[in-house]
């Protein structure tokens, strides 16, 4: 993404000054002649409307305007500190016949009353560039969150009730179509249900009655770990800090549910979500190959999505500091203690339970996106052959990715358990913190489609990059 941004004041020389970044901006990001004449179009017709309305008898008020290019959209922003006036587009009714007549070249002309913090002008100009935008989808720089004294006043973050569930399922839908990975998100009754029994909990921001930004917490039953996702705000309100408070909310739920870490799976088609956990405490444990379906699409990045299954990054914020204990195979160790390391965490040996209780290796399929999940519970004269089995049973249901989780405090010889799965194909892909029984797990994963992107993964972080290359050397290894 190429982004650029500049204020002026609204005396006679603004627009010209506005022009001459369009000018620059059109150049950088080599759009048509006829994507830069929409443009200008726009730019020009926001700031003459801000000059007009906003700022009539004024030579010192002042005009932000944010130029942002996705893969086939320029986002216009246009933020001034002028005279209020009513919210209009999309919900909140006509736009003022100025604004109006630029929708012939915008999609999704705005204009959002943010009470002390101004108003803003927002648009969507449809734009490819002639070269290839591959390179710039993946650069951009996230604005810091504000602290909850400089949210506008407009804007209220809040505990999601039943009542928010039609719109948060249509937030995600105007974010990524219907292509989210839980697909449950775009079931109303789903969410009324998870919000009123409270397997669900999620926090939300609205402005005007409108809920423009979500952020979910994901109990399951019996574990100590929770993810965190569904986390989307309307590109309307981005660089508002909305996503940070947002997030500050579902942990401070995570906390009160006396949770011992939460997680989330970042994709790796773009680094926003990583660098969005990052930011708030999380830290990488594990590279997911093909976690993700192809086609899954995100608003800016092309209405096509990825043409193969691409990867998360799972990352984990510990909320119990205590030491974890956990068997490293030989295999491993190293890599381990790196991860455990980069999470903040301590280990200590672990004495293996050896418990017999229930069937030494467990199995779930995810049949909508095509993944298996198996857990070796244990390793005995039988966890071998069940292994075997159970595998053949995954790919018999047509898994493209099966992962294998090792417990690591449970199982007595984790090292004849990692060679097996290696024997089967499994190679590494990290560490899985807090799991079922409150144990951490030995992650491998087993790739059974050639539609699963190996190469363009964009990994942000140093140690996002240095584990990436550590799961395709071990992959290398096992396939040799």
């Amino acid at each position: 993404m190429t982004r650029v941004k500049v204020t002026v004041l609204s005396d006679a020389s603004a627009r010209s000054l506005v022009r001459a970044l369009v000018a620059a901006f059109v150049a950088e990001t080599d759009l048509s002649a006829d994507d830069a004449r929409r443009l200008e179009m726009v730019v020009d017709g926001f700031v003459g409307f801000t000059l007009d309305q906003a700022y009539p008898d004024d030579d010192l008020g002042e005009i932000q305007v944010k130029l942002e290019a996705d893969a086939d959209v320029v986002h216009v922003t246009v933020h001034d500190w002028g005279l209020p006036m009513l919210s209009a587009g999309g919900i909140f009714g006509p736009l003022p016949d100025a604004l109006a007549a630029l929708e012939q070249d915008a999609e999704g002309v705005q204009l959002l009353n943010l009470g002390s913090a101004g108003k803003r002008l927002v648009a969507d100009v449809p734009a490819r560039s002639s070269g290839d935008d591959h390179s710039r989808r993946h650069h951009v720089e996230e604005a810091a969150p504000l602290s909850r004294t400089e949210l506008p006043d407009a804007i209220e973050v809040r505990a999601a009730t039943a009542d928010d569930a039609e719109a948060i399922a249509q937030l995600l839908y105007e974010n990524y179509h219907l292509s989210y990975v839980h697909s449950d998100f775009y079931l109303p009754r789903f969410l009324i249900a998870g919000l009123t029994t409270g397997e669900l909990v999620s926090a939300v921001a609205v402005h005007d009655g409108r809920v423009v930004g979500h952020h979910a917490l994901m109990p399951r039953p019996g574990l100590p770990s929770a993810e965190t996702g569904a986390a989307v705000v309307h590109s309307a309100y981005r660089g508002l800090g909305l996503f940070g408070l947002l997030f500050e909310h579902t942990l401070g739920a995570a906390v009160g549910n006396g949770l011992s870490s939460v997680f989330g799976d970042a994709v790796t088609i773009h680094p926003f979500s990583q660098r969005a956990e990052l930011s708030h405490g999380y830290h990488e444990t594990a590279l997911q190959f093909g976690m993700v379906p192809a086609q899954t699409t995100m608003r800016g990045f092309g209405s096509g999505g990825p043409q193969r299954r691409t990867a998360t990054l799972r990352s984990y914020r510990p909320l119990d500091g205590r030491s974890r204990h956990a068997a490293r195979p030989e295999a491993y160790r190293e890599l381990l203690e790196r991860i455990y390391a980069n999470v903040g965490l301590t280990t200590e040996p672990a004495a293996a339970q050896g418990s017999t209780d229930g069937d030494p290796v467990t199995t779930e399929l995810d049949q909508a996106r095509a993944l298996g999940f198996l857990r070796l519970r244990r390793w005995d004269e039988s966890a071998g052959a069940a292994l075997k089995q159970q595998v053949r049973h995954l790919l018999s249901r047509h898994a493209d990715v099966v992962y294998a989780d090792i417990d690591l405090a449970n199982v007595d010889d984790v090292d004849e358990a990692t060679a097996a799965a290696n024997e089967l194909g499994f190679f590494f892909s990290g560490l899985m913190l807090h799991g079922p029984d409150g144990h951490d797990h030995l992650r491998l994963q087993l790739l059974d489609s050639t539609a699963i992107e190996l190469e363009d993964i964009v990994c942000d972080s140093e140690f996002a990059q240095a584990l990436k290359a550590d799961v395709l050397a071990d992959k290398a290894r096992v396939d040799g």
